[in-house]
């Protein structure tokens, strides 16, 4: 079968997001200034660069694969074999643990643990419109700006192609 069209969705930054990295470029500013050192400059330099480089900065789908758009190399999701597609709930953040990625600068990404969702791996800004896609071979988390749409696109490329675990979307 041939890819369908894409659909693009935006992402954006939570209130939280812009805090911490307001505060967190600042303290590195500050750092900077402190310390006068040029090494401790360009290390402080990179590493913000680095956070905003691999932050999600928008999704588009295109038949069963959810890419990540990054300024620095996008990340494909297959979406074979997919078992639900839904909006994150305040228990799927319950006894978080990062295990590899950002909490926080510039959005949460990487590998992270939690107590419903085990193993997961997120590519969110914005933590309020987490939506939790969960696949026969990884569970991860994508947060654009239009969830609802986000949404039935992802169940309708699914549905469209057969590949739905089981034959069927339960949610």
């Amino acid at each position: 079968m041939t890819p369908g069209p894409v659909n693009e969705f935006s992402t954006s930054y939570d209130l939280t997001t812009k805090i911490i990295s307001a505060v967190v470029c600042a303290a590195m500013l500050m750092a900077v200034t402190a310390t006068r050192n040029v090494l401790v400059a360009g290390g402080l330099i990179l590493i913000v660069l680095l956070a905003y480089a691999y932050s999600p900065k928008g999704y588009a789908l295109s038949g069963l694969t959810l890419t990540v758009k990054r300024l620095i190399g996008n990340v494909e999701v297959s979406l074979d074999g997919l078992r639900e597609v839904r909006l994150a709930e305040r228990e799927d953040y319950r006894g978080c643990l990062r295990l590899w990625g950002n909490g926080g600068l510039f959005g949460y990404y990487g590998l992270f643990r939690t107590s419903r969702l085990g193993k997961c791996t997120w590519y969110v800004t914005n933590r309020g419109k987490a939506v939790v896609v969960v696949t026969d071979a990884k569970t991860a988390l994508f947060s654009p700006d239009d969830s609802a749409s986000f949404i039935a696109a992802v169940r309708s490329a699914a549905l469209g192609y057969g590949s739905v675990a089981g034959g069927r979307l339960p949610r």
